[in-house]
């Protein structure tokens, strides 16, 4: 189909590409905002950005945001709330790893919720590298939901690391 085929080929357009050109001065703007603040930021939210951004955007580029999840954490939470993202992310995943290994080895189908929930925040986070829906309430709470069903699986070790703890292991020891 003629309509994909040349929305699949801007993408990689570069600047000969409308969308694409803007979202390149809107970046090299919000790369200019975390040179100058990258510690800890602009601070929090849409107001913050829109009382900054203006003193760096280019002419005829105003923005909403920045237009990458990394990039509006970067600016907004500096490179230690950006490490502190990124941090969630890997937890988050690396939770998803263990539990769902834990649950391939006992044949448990439960395993295809971790799996699906996993598969929603890879398309989120690929999403928006390029976007920031995430700010719209129902994304946002899509998020937070996979989040949350990927921490409801994480089970807690016992003291030798070994055995997960259940209500059968607490009754025994505390007999």
């Amino acid at each position: 189909m003629e309509p994909v085929r040349l929305r699949v080929f801007s993408i990689f357009a570069d600047r000969q590409d409308s969308s694409n050109n803007y979202r390149r001065n809107v970046w090299d703007a919000v790369f200019e905002m975390i040179r100058d603040r990258p510690i800890i930021g602009i601070g929090p939210g849409h107001n913050a950005f829109n009382k900054i951004y203006p003193l760096y955007q280019h002419p005829r580029y105003s923005a909403l945001s920045a237009y990458s999840i990394l990039l509006e954490v970067a600016v907004e939470t500096g490179f230690i709330g950006l490490a502190c993202f990124l941090w969630l992310i890997l937890v988050t995943f690396n939770t998803a790893l263990l539990q769902l290994r834990r649950l391939r080895e006992s044949r448990n189908i439960q395993g295809f919720w971790l799996i699906g929930a996993c598969a929603t925040l890879l398309g989120m986070l690929a999403h928006g590298t390029v976007d920031t829906i995430w700010f719209r309430p129902e994304v946002n709470t899509l998020w937070w939901l996979m989040v949350a069903i990927i921490a409801s699986y994480w089970v807690p070790l016992n003291q030798n690391n070994s055995q997960p703890i259940n209500s059968s292991n607490l009754d025994s020891a505390t007999s």
